[in-house]
């Protein structure tokens, strides 16, 4: 498959190669921040839905607006530039849309489809909040926590914000790196489809046929 035809290249997995060098998965005997923190980690982690918006700078500037949807479902585009990509994970499947502006909306586009890996591995709510409960040395200031992880001698900073049980804002600072994660409508956001009027295409070796999708905007677009 050319790099034109290759399915969801989402930015979600550069970024989360960067700061993965940075961090350490670390044996730790809890404090009371921690414990506090992984609770709202833990609460979001296990949601059943939840709609996220990841703004990121950089060598790698991008915005990704998705709508997590338990256990395998995951949807809504992805910026870069100008350019937008409407993206879907479903099941085993991956969708991308064709190229369009930032200014076009999610109906009546033509997605490409091929097996994906785990919807999870796209979602940058599960890539990075675990970070959290590998922490140490964590500072409390009312509601926001922060801490540092390093690995290798590179060190990112994160900063965790709670918000009631959840985790309402993630960001990441690292060299080449700020990153800002949203979590919003936890329990509440809509589910995961296809745009409407989605015509989907297979692409080569995954034994699927052309076919038309019917899905609710909503759900894919986040």
């Amino acid at each position: 498959m050319s790099d034109a035809q290759r399915l969801i290249p989402w930015l979600t997995l550069a970024l989360l190669t960067v700061v993965g060098a940075a961090g350490a998965a670390l044996g730790i005997q809890q404090s009371p921040q921690q414990a506090t923190l992984d609770r709202a980690v833990s609460n979001t982690l296990k949601a059943p839905n939840y709609s996220s918006l990841l703004v990121s700078t950089g060598t790698q500037a991008a915005t990704q607006n998705l709508v997590w949807e338990a256990p395998d479902r995951i949807g809504g585009y992805v910026d870069t530039g100008k350019r937008r990509f409407y993206v879907a994970v479903i099941g085993s499947f991956e969708y991308q849309s064709t190229q369009v502006s930032t200014s076009t909306g999610p109906t009546n586009l033509t997605f490409l489809k091929g097996a994906s890996q785990p919807a999870s591995a796209y979602d940058p709510v599960q890539g990075y909040l675990p970070y959290a409960q590998k922490a140490t040395d964590i500072h409390r200031n009312g509601d926001v926590y922060s801490f540092t992880v390093t690995q290798q001698g590179q060190t990112a900073q994160f900063t965790v914000t709670v918000s009631g049980q959840y985790v309402s804002d993630l960001t990441i600072t690292a060299t080449g790196l700020h990153a800002d994660l949203s979590i919003t409508d936890v329990g509440t956001s809509p589910p995961v489809t296809l745009p409407a009027g989605a015509k989907v295409k297979a692409v080569s070796g995954t034994g699927t046929g052309s076919s038309s999708g019917t899905g609710s905007s909503s759900g894919a677009a986040g």
